[in-house]
């Protein structure tokens, strides 16, 4: 099973590397405007935050999961459509079915792997940093990339229908007035990277920081990532999961700051770029293992975890960093993240 795990992030997140990084400039070679790249891009967080919504009464059947990953194997094949309904159409398709397959195996990951989850998640970072390096080095037609790279992946999904492998299917309903404090902090923080994620690039050119450099900042990040994701099963069950949540938040709000307090400074700035190890991967993982803690439901856990976190919450980010990008941008970030984790702090 690790080995399966290992090769589905490896292949999903390269796919993933192609969508974010670079399909952006292929539709803006196609002639779109950004306002029209905008909306398609906003279309796939916005449905992995309704889908889950759905699956609150019934779960996702294996039926219902041997379609989604069918869809989303041959979905890629739209793109040679030169239509923007067309693509807002694809967006919004991907974002259920992503929605649908990847919290699924997200949760029969962390409950087989526990603490071990990061050793086997840390290939999803080595496949995105492959292609994003990949294709900035040789020339490659992204449409096909994209599609061959989703079959792999689909092919890799097929292997977890398998009754032998097994998760809580409970029909619990997620109550979120109970954890009221960790969502409302998992929102914050992910309305903060949305500085991070839009402007991290363009606030370093903006401070002297030159063209070459900011790639490499973005690789130290990643790389911090895939070596905090093969340690922290040493230390993360010497603490209960929601103490690396609250440390994680605090970190966070240390790095967003420092980028404002150090705005040009090369190694300061890779320093704080490390700190994604906390930000990221340590949160992302002891979320994971709280949720699957808290709530029987560990399937739909998951989905409002990714929908929620990665899909509201990125989608609002990425609409409030537009309004406060400037020299402050990040001490505003900072902020925020510093509200989260005096909401998260006082939680038992």
């Amino acid at each position: 099973m690790k080995l399966n795990l290992s090769l589905y992030y490896f292949f999903f997140f390269a796919s993933v590397a192609i969508y974010v990084i670079f399909l952006p400039s292929h539709l803006q070679q196609f002639g779109y405007s950004a306002k029209e790249i905008g909306v398609i891009f906003a279309s796939l967080p916005i449905t992995r935050f309704i889908t889950p919504f759905f699956f609150t009464k019934k779960p996702i059947t294996t039926g219902i999961f041997k379609v989604s990953i069918f869809i989303s194997s041959i979905i890629p094949l739209l793109l040679y459509f030169n239509n923007f309904y067309i693509y807002l159409f694809l967006f919004i398709v991907l974002g259920v079915v992503y929605s649908i397959n990847f919290p699924y195996i997200e949760a029969v990951a962390i409950n087989k792997l526990k603490t071990h989850y990061g050793k086997t998640r840390l290939w999803g970072s080595v496949g995105f940093i492959s292609v994003a390096l990949g294709l900035s080095y040789f020339d490659f037609n992204i449409i096909v990339l994209y599609f061959i790279l989703n079959l792999i992946t689909a092919y890799y999904a097929y292997q977890f229908i398998n009754p032998e492998i097994s998760i809580n299917k409970s029909f619990e309903k997620i109550d979120f007035l109970k954890e009221w404090q960790f969502w409302i902090a998992l929102i914050l923080l992910q309305i903060s990277f949305g500085g991070f994620y839009n402007f991290f690039t363009i606030y370093n050119l903006n401070s002297g920081i030159p063209k070459e450099i900011n790639g490499w900042l973005w690789s130290v990040g990643v790389l911090a990532e895939i070596i905090i994701f093969i340690y922290q099963y040493k230390f993360l069950t010497k603490n209960n999961s929601l103490f690396y949540i609250k440390l994680s938040l605090f970190i966070t709000a240390i790095r967003w700051y420092g980028f404002y307090l150090f705005a040009g400074n090369i190694l300061m700035i890779a320093i704080l770029q490390t700190f994604h190890l906390f930000s990221f991967a340590i949160f992302h993982t002891a979320t994971m293992l709280y949720l699957s803690n808290r709530y029987k439901n560990q399937t739909l856990a998951q989905q409002f975890y990714s929908g929620i976190g990665y899909g509201l919450s990125a989608f609002i980010g990425s609409v409030v960093s537009g309004y406060l990008y400037g020299e402050n941008l990040f001490l505003y970030e900072s902020l925020i993240v510093l509200i989260a984790f005096i909401i998260l702090w006082g939680k038992k």
